[in-house]
């Protein structure tokens, strides 16, 4: 598959991608954990959504991978329903789609040399990928949560491809933030007299948070208050135990739990995973709403962004929706978007 000079190689196991020249482009690039290859081979032998076959995307230009993207032939290609509520019903049914819904930052990481050649390499690989989809006998074949502004966004549009945005993903800035204590001043002082009130009460109630490597006993509770925060919206089966468990632990340093616990109970619990510049907000729950007058989920976000403070991050990714919560806490939104090839 190729346009220009750009060749665009499809690869069906992480064992025969060059990882080393893949890291490369995704760190030149910026790109997020999801990209890098501990998580595609962690997901690629623990899948948290089985899926038909993986494909993996790889620009070559003079005889070096200037593009990357992780694809993945699901058959049930909208388990949330986001590309059905914009008018794409057929992604419900065998559809291609890069990255994976567990991903809220779909990109195609580019190494360019200047505009035109980036926009050279992004339409290989969308032709590419159309091309791909109709010989796997894909329903749909796309992109989804694509960050509003991506060059990515522009290249589909040119090729025809259906654009629609679908969900908000959220974003708290920490550039210039050294302390826990300069992020609260950067709130409004009703969430930051409540965030300092539910901390003086867990104290006085002999709550701890902290922050530790996964281990799979407890990735068992981890895994089970997930399931009982994402049962509120209809998406508990996304989060099997088994390959939950098997796939944090293959994430290795790429991954943290963060806990909230009471003498004898967790109270919340969550992973987080982090690359060189974030800290992301993966998953987690909560067994109580409210416990001795404060929040565990409060408590659970403070202890995950204090982490980050500490750890240097540039950037704490919420992920999708809970809009409410995230714009309270000092979150800012970034629409996404899918793009799907034309029937």
């Amino acid at each position: 598959m190729s346009t220009s000079q750009v060749r665009v190689e499809v690869h069906e196991s992480v064992k025969s991608l060059d990882t080393a020249q893949w890291q490369r482009v995704v760190a030149s690039a910026g790109a997020p954990v999801h990209y890098s290859p501990a998580y595609l081979r962690a997901y690629q032998d623990s899948p948290l959504s089985p899926y038909a076959a993986v494909r993996y995307l790889t620009a070559v230009d003079a005889g070096r991978i200037v593009a990357v993207l992780p694809c993945y032939l699901d058959k049930q290609g909208d388990p949330y329903g986001f590309l059905q509520a914009v008018g794409i019903p057929e992604a419900n049914g065998t559809a291609l789609l890069g990255h994976n819904w567990y991903c809220y930052d779909t990109r195609v990481p580019v190494l360019a040399t200047n505009t035109e050649h980036r926009d050279r390499v992004l339409a290989a690989m969308l032709d590419a990928l159309a091309e791909l989809g109709n010989r796997d006998g894909a329903r749909a074949t796309g992109l989804v949560s694509v960050a509003e502004g991506d060059p990515l966004l522009g290249a589909a549009r040119r090729k025809g491809w259906r654009v629609a945005p679908i969900v908000t993903r959220f974003q708290l800035p920490l550039q210039g933030v050294a302390t826990y204590d300069d992020y609260l001043a950067t709130l409004g002082p009703r969430t930051r007299r409540t965030i300092r009130q539910y901390m003086r009460r867990a104290a006085d109630a002999g709550v701890t948070a902290s922050v530790e490597s996964p281990r799979p006993d407890f990735l068992r509770t981890v895994c089970d208050l997930t399931r009982r925060t994402a049962a509120k919206y209809g998406s508990a089966d996304m989060y099997p135990e088994s390959a939950f468990i098997d796939f944090v632990m293959a994430l290795g340093d790429h991954a943290r739990v963060v806990r909230v616990d009471v003498p004898g109970r967790t109270l919340a619990a969550a992973v987080v995973l982090l690359d060189d510049q974030r800290l992301h907000m993966w998953v987690g729950g909560t067994s109580d709403a409210t416990v001795h007058s404060f929040s565990p989920n409060y408590l659970l976000w403070a202890t995950e962004i204090r982490a980050a403070v500490e750890a240097g991050k540039q950037w704490v990714e919420g992920g999708r929706s809970n809009r409410p919560m995230k714009e309270r806490h000092g979150m800012r939104p970034l629409p996404l978007y899918a793009c799907v090839a034309p029937e």
